[in-house]
């Protein structure tokens, strides 16, 4: 995807393009910002690749970025309108889990060539008009997948 590009000033570029990302850059790293437009939600790998087998019905795929050293994935949801928050319950199970909802203002780091080493994409979001899942989606998904263990697979 990034054989074009030489600089991280054209892969920005790219990814504002291809996906409409709304890319910022600083100190040549690629960054998104949750608010608005956009959330992160921060999930372990293994429960990860779960999650995303359990998204895989939807018509648009769910973005999620990996980490450099493939520990966590990070799913990029819009927020829910009006916001509100997630009840104490499913936030206790999902932080036992290790899995985290981003903040407002949070960076979400982006990859910025093709490489295997540093950040890349679990799942590239669909090329056009960006189109992300709701966020109550992908936490029932985890819900889920939390709630069937760890051993199985969805099929």
């Amino acid at each position: 995807m990034f054989e074009s590009c030489c600089s991280p000033y054209e892969s920005a570029h790219l990814l504002r393009s291809r996906y409409g990302l709304p890319v910022e850059l600083f100190a040549d790293r690629l960054y998104l910002t949750t608010g608005q437009e956009l959330e992160a939600i921060v999930v372990p790998t293994g429960l990860s690749e779960r999650v995303r087998a359990r998204l895989g019905y939807l018509a648009q795929p769910t973005p999620a970025v990996v980490d450099p050293r493939n520990r966590r994935w990070t799913f990029l949801t819009t927020p829910p309108a009006p916001y509100h928050d997630v009840p104490q319950p499913l936030q206790r199970r999902l932080e036992c889990q290790g899995v985290s909802l981003s903040q407002p203002g949070t960076r979400v780091m982006l990859p910025r060539s093709d490489d295997s080493i540093g950040w890349r994409w679990a799942c590239e979001p669909a090329p056009g008009q960006l189109r992300l899942p709701q966020r109550g989606l992908v936490l029932g998904a985890i819900r889920l997948s939390i709630l069937e263990g760890m051993d199985n697979v969805p099929a």
